[in-house]
């Protein structure tokens, strides 16, 4: 490999097509290595559950972000709730830095290179002085620096709300990435490791959080939305994670059928409708799109009474209606699914 590299150099100086070549070439014989097929797959990969301590995670990987999209996962726990290495490696970067001095005013993140060549991140660990909201603090332990060896379970850290999370519930900010530097969704890994999913908290209807699906995105919240769809009898074709020709068809198809605008996006209004479609159990009190009698009627003059337009009640829960549940939930600050069970029913005066 050593005698490679040199080559390119020398390469690179007659031609950067060739480098480029070149490299592309060491990256895909490099043998033993494993590399994900693409930006966002939801892999499967052995790893130590990072937080040693009580926590609660969802899939919020592509979730919609003030910056963009979220690439990774967010993990829930209390402050000063230990942060252990996913796998054996080295630490590359403390605070974005591979310097002794650390970035200290940047404070607080890890990132370590694996043995077989993938990174796991670590970001908004605690940089806080024990029981404050400070700034002051150093939530990694002093030992684990750039070049240090640790291994896979080995305490690094503590869980925190540094940089852009000061406003946020503490947490680690988890990422995984392959050899080739893409990053990949880590939820299954993290569940196969023993991660608490969820734990009774609130998720999305569909993996994915804000993001609008369409045709030509792909990831885990695609497959998920293709499942979904099938298991309500549409034609999506291979449950592959890519939203091709087949899913448009099917996304359209169940929008009109819903009478939602077939447009083929799928934005919080059809993934709440596809929620609704999958709540089939009529005892168990949810009202959801395409619910019909009296207690709907109820919820319609409810809604219309605070300002929420849910059209005339006349106890049919079409989208109108989904619309005026949802934009509620919004202003009340529920979890927005558009599905109307005992906390939004509590919170509208229904119960």
């Amino acid at each position: 490999m050593r005698l490679l590299r040199a080559d390119t150099r020398r390469m690179r100086l007659r031609s950067p097509l060739l480098f480029v070549v070149a490299v592309l070439v060491m990256v895909v014989v490099v043998p033993g290595v494993a590399f994900a097929a693409e930006l966002g797959e939801d892999v499967s990969y052995d790893l130590t559950f990072p937080v040693d301590g009580d926590h609660h995670f969802s899939d919020t990987f592509w979730a919609g972000r003030s910056h963009g999209f979220h690439t990774g996962q967010d993990i829930m726990a209390d402050k000063m709730t230990p942060v252990v290495a996913a796998a054996d490696g080295v630490v590359r970067l403390v605070n974005w830095t591979a310097q002794p001095h650390m970035n200290r005013d940047r404070c607080c993140s890890l990132v370590i290179r694996h043995d077989d060549g993938w990174e796991s991140w670590y970001i908004h660990l605690d940089n806080d002085t024990t029981g404050t909201d400070d700034g002051k603090g150093w939530g990694i332990k002093r030992a684990i620096t750039p070049g240090v060896r640790v291994a896979a379970g080995q305490h690094i850290a503590w869980v925190g709300d540094s940089g852009n999370a000061e406003s946020t519930s503490p947490h680690v900010h988890f990422e995984l990435r392959d050899p080739s530097g893409t990053v990949v969704n880590p939820y299954s890994s993290l569940v196969a490791a023993g991660g608490n999913d969820v734990k009774g908290s609130p998720r999305d209807p569909l993996i994915g959080g804000a993001r609008v699906l369409e045709i030509g995105t792909y990831g885990a919240d695609v497959r998920v939305l293709q499942q979904s769809l099938a298991d309500l009898g549409y034609a999506v074709g291979p449950i592959d994670g890519r939203f091709g020709p087949a899913t448009d068809r099917a996304v359209r198809s169940f929008q009109a059928t819903t009478g939602l605008i077939a447009d083929g996006l799928v934005g919080r209004g059809t993934k709440a409708a596809i929620a609704g479609s999958q709540h089939t159990d009529a005892s168990s009190g949810i009202l959801s799109l395409g619910s019909r009698g009296s207690e709907v009627r109820s919820l319609q003059s409810v809604l219309n009474d605070r300002g929420f337009t849910a059209g005339s009640a006349d106890g049919i829960f079409g989208p109108r209606t989904l619309g005026a549940v949802i934009a509620f939930q919004r202003h009340a600050k529920l979890w927005v699914d558009g599905l109307v069970g005992p906390n939004t029913k509590s919170s509208l005066g229904m119960l």
